[in-house]
């Protein structure tokens, strides 16, 4: 399906040269993705977004400056909840082999010419801040390593504008080994189950891991996304959808190794098994989701977390 990208009036492109934070700008987020202005040098876009702190929102390409995200209620909740699950998920880990959150921080992608991305977050093993030996290709001028986990939530944002951030930046040679993105349907007509209210929306997990894609194809040079997880209330054609109702019906699970990828050995990488869920996992009951050592995360809390936010209109 081809996208339609819509182009700034004059009062969005004034805007743009003004001072006016992104939520004052009043867009309907239905018009998007938007060019708000072309010709634009990086320093410049880098300086105005760096301002508004707006960077994830927005895209910069051959200097044409585009919206492609609001910090809807949504989007921010589901970062937010996504973080909270993935960091309680770890809460009893030894100092050695804590996760730092770093949030939505600066990820340079060419320190050479300023240029950088932002996620929705990221997290890095302390193990990988502690490393002696020098970071051959830094993630900023501290000289820092790149985190191994990528969260990206994308509601308005295209999957094709996602895929291209991943393969173009995140899953980059000696840059990150996993990426989590969330992608948050459209609410058409604002439909609801006219008995139960549940709201009728389509939510999908894609996780994209550099290993397992080249394990299976070495010669690999694009990374698509190694499995994709409904979790929402609706098939991709909007009907009502059932396999996401209840608690341990959908999980994601992220593997020990990804998360420690380049942390040296020994000691050896800590074995985690973690189940984040809102009730006690009963294995009889349940499938056993992690098939190694890792962190499961039930879905089925965040399309909660999702849905609360929409409101009851």
């Amino acid at each position: 399906m081809d996208i339609v990208v819509n182009e700034a009036d004059e009062k969005e492109k004034k805007w743009w040269l003004g001072k006016g934070s992104l939520g004052s700008l009043g867009i309907d987020e239905e018009r998007l993705p938007l060019v708000l202005a072309r010709g634009v040098k990086f320093n410049q876009f880098a300086k105005r977004a760096e301002k508004i702190k707006a960077r994830r929102f927005l895209d910069y390409r051959d200097g044409t400056v585009t919206i492609i995200e609001l910090p809807t209620g949504v989007h921010e909740v589901a970062g937010r909840e996504f973080s909270y699950m993935f960091m309680y998920a770890i809460r009893n880990a030894t100092n050695q082999n804590s996760i730092f959150n770093w949030g939505s921080i600066s990820l340079y992608t060419n320190l050479s010419t300023n240029e950088y991305e932002e996620p929705d977050a990221c997290f890095i093993p302390i193990r990988l801040l502690e490393a002696s030996n020098a970071v051959l290709n830094p993630c900023d001028r501290n000289g820092s390593p790149w985190p191994t986990i990528i969260l990206e939530v994308a509601s308005s944002e295209t999957l094709q504008h996602v895929r291209d951030k991943i393969n173009d930046n995140w899953l980059a040679h000696d840059r990150c080994e996993d990426v989590i993105v969330i992608k948050i349907g459209n609410w058409e007509g604002r439909r609801r189950n006219k008995t139960t209210q549940r709201p009728l929306r389509r939510l999908r997990c894609l996780k994209f891991c550099r290993t397992a894609t080249l394990q299976q194809n070495p010669n690999a040079t694009t990374f698509e996304a190694i499995e994709e997880i409904e979790f929402g209330s609706t098939n991709a054609n909007g009907k009502e959808s059932y396999f996401c109702t209840g608690p341990h019906m959908k999980w994601l699970t992220i593997n020990c190794k990804c998360i420690f990828t380049g942390c040296l050995q020994p000691p050896s990488l800590p074995s985690f098994h973690t189940f984040i869920s809102s009730r006690p996992f009963s294995s009889p009951r349940f499938p056993y989701p992690l098939q190694a050592p890792g962190v499961a995360i039930d879905l089925y809390d965040l399309q909660q977390a999702i849905f609360l936010t929409m409101g009851h209109n």
